[in-house]
């Protein structure tokens, strides 16, 4: 077990850190730019992840065999020729120094007292989550169970499989699937969920990397680990994303920032370098999650046309200037790049006319008309969206239309609370729960700022004692309030016991059924982790099959089948008894407690498995 366990740590630094280093290596050098050791530290996370996605979609398309030497020696190949490529351009000199008045300019130089505070405010944030995830770490989320049965596919195959539905990105699977080739841990254990765990605490630093150098402060980048890691640590889409397996919206959180990032360089310094790195990083979205893809190009038009339209009288000297950042060889060879990656080497399912279509235009269900006030407050925080409202208003009262900072943060906070609020304003077309978790990015920023300008403002214009009041007013207010819902999660029972017999249960199935013959049909309404059923048999996305949410049964807008509902809810209906005959459903997995004890009564189901808690029927 410590050896297995010592695999997975070297594995993750190995798989996660190493291939970001060495190509932010061959591009910055190792002393060159503006760009700090801090943030080449943050970035190396969401560049490796960038690379290994491409590393394995290329290996696919040549046909080789993914396995975990292969995904060893391919890493330690793109090292050395990234290695190569500095020594080429750099030499020894590793790249030329900052200046005195560059580095005089760092946002990360933090004093001793903001260095206290980003420690403590990341010893939280781990905290809160870790102990969250204590009762959590036992694999049972639907969502995880979903995305780790694609992962054990190409582990089970050597290659990337074939979805046929638009639902799931590849990006999402290849990172787990890397980890368990080169460490062996097994996607049925907490390997999952501390990856996405690690993912989770790199978007936090990616965003208060955003904050420090868009507005050039080491207090608002201190703020943004307090407000983006402690407020509402456990609140969708951090923790509970981090347990419930929605893997796109972790990665999205963290390559989202450090795709505008890349944006804010090139705009404001004018660097194609920059401009290359921000299509770089956006290509490798769009191989992570399509919403997080359609979020950032939505907030980057957003920022474009607000920049546009507060330097109207400029706007075609602006434009210009663009297009020689862009139009410059670096960009054109990642524009390149991306487009034979996309086109030659590995499409997204969603990549088509009939997604885009149902992702924009009118909304066309009730859950894509918009939130309504108070809904967004349970995405963003009610602490975080009065800090973030605060934040807006003192951005807005000091505009200078100039700055591109300006025209970043409150674009980017506008356009994603319309598109929550008022989708049809914008034509989304998108579940608008979903687009309200990314509340979660702009408003984190915006309440750093708020936070230390607001602190700042009282330090100056009242006397100490009084703005240690206020301070610890609002400190209290902020954290008792912000940590609520930490409060709220951990009243919720732990359920290991029902998963370890869901778990057992799934083990006997596949033992005894011949899966060519047999169709098993389980309850998913009543059934605790029972989207894991499925990697015990590894047939078909599909098996077995699944009574729903009664609620998906009724939906005007797209009729659905009802077999799966009737033949449990209603077994000796003809109706139920048809459906039998159709599906070929001849084993049932149940809750005992519920139509367990039901069953019993039923003459034409003997019962072949029984646990307090799970009961499966065989139809004889």
């Amino acid at each position: 077990m410590i050896f297995d366990l010592t695999k997975l740590i070297i594995t993750i630094p190995f798989i996660f850190i190493l291939p970001g280093f060495f190509i932010l290596l061959a591009i910055f050098g190792w002393k060159n730019y503006r760009v700090s050791f801090f943030e080449k530290a943050i970035l190396v996370v969401p560049m490796s992840v960038i690379s290994l996605d491409f590393l394995i979609l290329l290996l696919d398309r040549m046909k080789i065999f993914l396995s975990g030497p292969v995904l060893v020696a391919v890493i330690i190949a793109f090292c050395l020729t990234c290695y190569i490529i500095f020594q080429l351009r750099f030499g020894k000199k590793g790249g030329k120094k900052d200046d005195g008045e560059n580095a005089a300019q760092d946002p990360f130089d933090f004093s001793r007292w903001q260095t206290i505070f980003i420690l403590i405010s990341l010893f939280l944030a781990i905290f809160i989550r870790a102990t969250y995830f204590s009762d959590t770490i036992v694999p049972s989320a639907t969502d995880m169970g979903h995305h780790m049965f694609w992962v054990q596919k190409i582990i089970d195959t050597g290659s990337l499989p074939d979805y046929g539905m638009p639902d799931f990105i590849i990006g999402e699977h290849t990172i787990f699937a890397a980890v368990n080739l080169v460490s062996g841990a097994s996607v049925m254990g907490a390997m999952p969920m501390i990856v996405l765990f690690f993912m989770n605490i790199a978007g936090i630093f990616a965003l208060a990397m955003l904050a420090g150098r868009m507005f050039e402060s080491p207090k608002i980048a201190a703020a943004a680990f307090f407000a983006a890691g402690v407020l509402y640590a456990i609140n969708a889409p951090q923790g509970k994303y981090v347990s419930g397996g929605v893997v796109g919206n972790i990665l999205g959180n963290m390559l989202i920032p450090a795709a505008l990032y890349f944006l804010y360089w090139a705009f404001s310094e004018k660097n194609s370098v920059f401009a290359g790195l921000f299509l770089f990083s956006l290509t490798g979205l769009l191989y992570s999650h399509h919403l997080s893809s359609f979020i950032l190009l939505y907030s980057a038009t957003a920022i474009v046309l607000t920049y546009l339209a507060l330097n109207f009288t400029r706007i075609f000297k602006i434009i210009g200037d663009w297009l020689k950042i862009f139009l410059k060889p670096f960009p054109i060879v990642v524009l390149v790049f991306a487009l034979c990656f996309l086109l030659f080497v590995f499409t997204p399912s969603y990549f088509n006319s009939a997604a885009v279509g149902q992702a924009t235009g009118a909304p066309t269900k009730i859950t894509r008309v918009g939130l309504n006030l108070s809904q967004l407050e349970i995405n963003a925080g009610s602490a975080r969206l009065i800090l973030g409202a605060l934040g807006f208003a003192l951005l807005l009262a000091g505009l200078q239309r100039k700055e591109y900072k300006y025209g970043f943060t409150l674009a980017w906070a506008a356009v994603i609370f319309l598109m929550s609020w008022k989708p049809a304003w914008l034509y989304v077309n998108v579940p608008s729960n979903r687009i309200g978790n990314y509340l979660f990015l702009p408003f984190s920023l915006l309440a750093a700022y708020g936070l230390a300008e607001f602190i700042g403002f009282f330090r100056k214009s009242t006397t100490a004692f009084f703005s240690t009041v206020l301070l610890f007013v609002l400190l209290f207010f902020v954290i008792t309030d912000g940590l609520s819902d930490s409060a709220e999660a951990f009243k919720i029972r732990p359920q290991f016991q029902e998963a370890v017999q869901t778990f057992h249960s799934a083990q006997y199935l596949a033992e005894k059924l011949d899966t060519s013959q047999d169709i098993l049909l389980k309850d998913h309404v009543n059934i605790y982790g029972d989207s894991w059923y499925k990697l015990f048999f590894m047939k078909d996305y599909k098996y077995p099959l699944s009574r729903g949410m009664l609620s998906r049964y009724i939906d005007p807008t797209k009729p659905r089948e009802i077999c799966t509902r009737d033949m449990i809810t209603i077994p000796e209906t003809e109706a139920a008894k048809k459906c039998f005959s159709e599906t070929g459903v001849n084993f049932l997995a149940l809750n005992a407690q519920l139509e367990g004890n039901s069953f019993e009564k039923y003459p034409e189901f003997s019962k072949v498995y029984s646990s307090n808690y799970i009961s499966v029927f065989k139809r004889n």
